[in-house]
């Protein structure tokens, strides 16, 4: 896992994108970005530390991915805050909108990503192709619960940290 400093124009990228989002995207009618615009900004966080990382210089912001690195692939980050650096044995979580299966972005790869929630510092955990997380990932039905954590929203696939790929420099 790579730890990254978060610094003042990381947030103001991502703030200044949150200002131009739309709650919803009616041609699809389903929400691109869940309901909360805490989540949103911290989702923009994540794709500009990913931007930075891979020196990829523009931000696609679709429906079924985010950014396309140089090698052409199609890349969804996936980015939630956390109090403390994760652990391996954390989770990596992808949601559904279809509440009765799984519905499957069309990217080629996801990227995951915890940041502390001051925004200071964030780490980025690893890569997997969208096929493997789906294969190697548990699949978890709305309403599961687990203690402290409850899949309350919506169907997802979990996998933990361990089972990502390493970036060359991690």
């Amino acid at each position: 896992m790579i730890e990254i400093i978060i610094d003042d124009s990381i947030v103001a990228y991502a703030t200044n994108k949150l200002q131009l989002v739309r709650a919803s995207d009616g041609a699809r009618g389903l929400s691109k970005f869940g309901s909360e615009r805490q989540r949103i900004l911290v989702g923009y966080i994540g794709e500009k530390i990913i931007m930075n990382f891979l020196k990829i210089d523009e931000n696609i912001d679709d429906y079924n991915f985010d950014l396309i690195s140089s090698k052409g692939r199609r890349l969804e980050v996936k980015t939630i805050t956390c109090q403390f650096k994760p652990t391996p044995d954390f989770w990596c979580t992808v949601n559904s909108h279809d509440l009765n299966g799984i519905h499957k972005q069309e990217a080629d790869y996801y990227i995951f990503l915890r940041i502390r929630n001051d925004f200071k510092v964030g780490w980025i955990l690893g890569w997997i192709s969208c096929a493997e997380f789906f294969n190697k990932g548990q699949f978890i039905e709305k309403g599961k619960d687990f203690g402290k954590f409850q899949f309350i929203k919506a169907n997802a696939t979990i996998l933990p940290i361990s089972d990502l790929n390493r970036f060359k420099n991690d």
